[in-house]
């Protein structure tokens, strides 16, 4: 078996932990697996970069020099964000990728990625808190706001940045199959498959506050009512619209129709309620607004592609 050259792409601004994670999940396999994985640390040139948390990282090849590469890895970080890179550099970094099987972005290294002029409608995913600033800044490709990890062709990218081991796991399993793959999760003491997405880390409203005063009033009006039975007509009459302006003026304040806002206002609140409270799960169902649990459990998993109480799991000390 030949080993898989994989190359970690390192600059400055860099955030550590997106190379760290995927880089020690790929060395495990290498020693599960004889011959398996050759890790690479390269740089655009050969001097030292330091990442956005201090550390001092030395490349032990640069770009023009690594001419055998399976899978190129790109890390996120400020310094992807930022758009620093020259155009020499992406010059090159798109001829290192056209000789890679692989490409993968970590979290915000979806920005990198995406500057090399990725093919249009690719399917990449970043962190939760970018996805929109993503989407805005390259509108020709399409960017997933829920997986952990998407696969696009030869292109990878993942969201958060402990979603690059969840990615890499997929990548080893691929590989060497499940035994390996699983044998580095159990190393890790992580999940092989993590349940649901990456929304249930995110914060639902985090942009979408209205800005129109008398929206801003029924928004808090729903805050303190979100126990009761509330509808689009009543929410309505309460703003002293009509269906269709309230739906209007939800639509162009913050994105969404208010059936839609008022559920994730319910989802968010259920959310803390299962990690900061004993309270049972029916208490909580009704606590946000559902007549039933089951009626509950079918919008939380459809909002997070997780159950209530798989989320209490996860979220809570054991």
């Amino acid at each position: 078996m030949s080993k898989k050259i994989i190359a970690f792409l390192v600059y400055n601004d860099m955030e550590l932990l997106d190379m760290a994670g995927s880089q020690t999940a790929f060395y495990e396999a290498s020693q599960y697996v004889d011959d398996s994985y050759s890790v690479e640390v390269v740089g655009f040139d050969d001097r030292m970069v330091v990442s956005e948390a201090g550390t001092q990282i030395q490349p032990n090849t640069t770009i023009d020099d690594l001419q055998d590469c399976h899978t190129l890895v790109i890390p996120g970080g400020r310094g992807a964000r930022n758009n620093v890179f020259t155009t020499d550099f992406i010059a090159k970094l798109k001829q290192l990728m056209a000789r890679c099987k692989r490409v993968v972005s970590i979290c915000t290294g979806a920005f990198l990625l995406a500057e090399t002029s990725l093919p249009k409608g690719t399917k990449v995913a970043t962190h939760w808190a970018f996805v929109d600033v993503l989407a805005k800044s390259f509108p020709e490709l399409e960017v997933d706001k829920k997986s952990l990890y998407v696969q696009d062709g030869k292109y990878w990218s993942s969201a958060g940045v402990t979603a690059c081991i969840d990615l890499t796991l997929r990548l080893i399993e691929l590989d060497h199959g499940k035994t390996a793959a699983m044998h580095v999760a159990q190393h890790l003491v992580v999940y092989l498959k993590r349940t649901g997405s990456q929304q249930q880390y995110s914060e639902f409203l985090e942009l979408q506050t209205p800005s129109d005063g008398r929206l801003i009033a029924i928004v808090d009006w729903l805050k303190q009512n979100l126990q009761k039975q509330l509808t689009v007509q009543m929410i309505a009459d309460k703003a002293n619209m009509s269906e269709r302006q309230l739906y209007r003026s939800f639509l162009k304040e913050v994105g969404k129709p208010p059936a839609h806002y008022l559920e994730e206002l319910r989802m968010d609140l259920a959310r803390t309620l299962l990690v900061s409270s004993d309270e049972s799960l029916k208490k909580i169902a009704l606590s946000v607004g559902y007549r039933s649990y089951d009626g509950f459990k079918r919008a939380f998993e459809r909002n997070l592609s997780i159950s209530p109480l798989r989320y209490r799991q996860a979220f809570t000390a054991k």
